[in-house]
């Protein structure tokens, strides 16, 4: 009778501990800190492209600015990791894909996260604006911005595929053309790198981007 008891009792405290654990697993692995092994991997991707900037005027910071080329590996990046996220088909992945193909035969695009401190001259996409935007090539010319777009919103995907978007931050989407006025590539053959000029009264810096 004792060694049953026994027995029971020892039984009743395995499975105690067996309970135990498994509900400390599942808490770790519902808290565990460190990041997702999809923002890793996307992480790995900007910290090639990605190019900060200042200006100042003596002690004053006029600008802090983070900037991001959508070259072609940066944007399979963005893909991947929407994919992920929203758990997407083959063909939803596939849709999104084609559209970011499109985008990027048809525009050099960049995003710039820009600091201001005082926040009503944080306007690069007013075309009265305190600043001025341009990219220039190997050769030394320059094209304005197509499109200058304020992305507003902040939601849990913007965070993930944008995580250089401070928090006193505006975030732009600047799209310039691919080609020249008379249909010949601002970049030429095999080049792949562009220089971002922002410019305005209080001073300017450039940016060296891996465009392509």
């Amino acid at each position: 009778m004792l060694a049953a008891r026994t027995a029971a009792v020892i039984l009743a405290l395995a499975l105690i501990a067996a309970v135990g654990c498994s509900s400390v697993k599942k808490a770790y692995h519902e808290y565990d800190p460190r990041p997702r092994p999809a923002d890793v991997a996307f992480a790995k991707v900007l910290e090639k492209y990605q190019v900060k900037g200042s200006i100042h005027q003596g002690a004053a910071t006029e600008l802090l600015a983070d900037v991001v080329p959508a070259n072609w590996e940066v944007r399979s990046a963005w893909v991947d990791r929407r994919a992920e996220a929203f758990a997407w088909t083959p063909e939803q992945k596939a849709k999104d894909l084609a559209d970011q193909q499109a985008e990027y035969q048809r525009y050099n695009t960049v995003l710039v996260s820009a600091f201001v401190p005082d926040k009503k001259w944080n306007n690069l996409d007013d075309r009265e604006a305190n600043w001025r935007v341009y990219l220039i090539n190997a050769k030394g010319e320059r094209v304005e911005p197509v499109d200058v777009r304020k992305i507003k919103k902040r939601t849990a995907i913007h965070e993930a595929i944008y995580p250089f978007w401070g928090p006193w931050s505006t975030l732009y989407l600047v799209k310039f053309p691919i080609n020249h006025a008379k249909g010949k590539p601002f970049l030429a053959p095999g080049e792949k790198s562009a220089t971002l000029l922002v410019t305005g009264a209080p001073g300017k810096e450039t940016f060296k981007l891996v465009m392509r």
